[in-house]
């Protein structure tokens, strides 16, 4: 067994941790853009005047009133934000869920690539072991 297949197989393992914890990451953001997507549309039925309960980050909410319920504020890049109309901003969410349902994509297939990687290595040192 060589000492140069053994880092192989180490850094593929590493490579591969890491594909697995961002799509982990790119999970967890896909459920929020559906989340929100769901929500942009959902909203149209809300009655304005309505109480809901708005997020402030880590856990906190304010009671806010709603008082228009055909249009939404999204983030366009940085601390940029726009007003959209509903149906616009559910097309905005559902290109970043392509995109990112993309991302995941290639990133399934590089990992596909690296295991095929390593099995090739593995038989190489079972073949070099008999």
């Amino acid at each position: 067994m060589s000492q140069q297949q053994m880092q192989k197989l180490q850094q593929h393992q590493q490579q591969m941790q890491e594909i697995q914890e961002y799509l982990g990451q790119l999970e967890q953001t896909r459920q929020e853009l559906a989340d929100s997507k769901k929500a942009v549309k959902d909203i149209q039925d809300v009655e304005e005047g309505s109480e809901v309960l708005a997020p402030l980050g880590s856990g906190a909410y304010v009671v806010a009133e709603i008082k228009e319920t055909d249009k939404v504020i999204t983030n366009i890049g940085g601390d940029v934000f726009e007003e959209r109309g509903n149906e616009s901003a559910a097309k905005v969410i559902q290109k970043q869920l392509t995109l990112l349902k993309d991302t995941q994509n290639e990133l399934e297939s590089q990992m596909n690539e690296i295991q095929e990687e390593m099995q090739q290595i593995q038989q190489k040192m079972q073949q070099q072991q008999e």
